[in-house]
């Protein structure tokens, strides 16, 4: 998958800025949210890609469900810090939630590009 544009909603401002840095580096335009789905997020056009924290991967599915609502079309990526690190239950994972990838935080770019499917430049 290559992503047109990436919605990150994250609500760590930090996070944010690093996450939109990298995702310069490769020439992905993202878009922020700080927090969940909303009237304004539907005006946002065509995602690729929605890159979104999930403090409670248990209890996702409702916050999941909505974003699919406004984005039907968009890949899910599922970033948070109560992942498991490793491939295998990571796919496992990903598969309970419906989503296309789970990121485990803190995550690297070298993570964040190979879950949206994109290449440095050079590479």
């Amino acid at each position: 998958m290559k992503p047109g544009r990436v919605l990150v909603v994250e609500p760590d401002g930090l996070l944010r800025t690093l996450v939109a840095e990298w995702l310069e580096q490769v020439g992905v335009h993202a878009v922020f949210a700080a927090t969940g789905p909303c009237e304004a997020t539907a005006t946002l056009g065509s995602i690729g890609a929605i890159v979104i924290d999930i403090p409670n991967p248990p209890h996702a599915d409702p916050v999941l469900r909505a974003w699919r609502r406004i984005f039907p079309e968009a890949d899910i990526i599922a970033a948070s810090a109560r992942l498991p690190a490793g491939d295998d239950a990571n796919d496992a994972m990903a598969g309970r939630l419906a989503v296309t990838k789970v990121l485990a935080k803190p995550y690297t770019r070298h993570e964040l590009y190979a879950a949206l499917g994109v290449t440095r430049p050079g590479r």
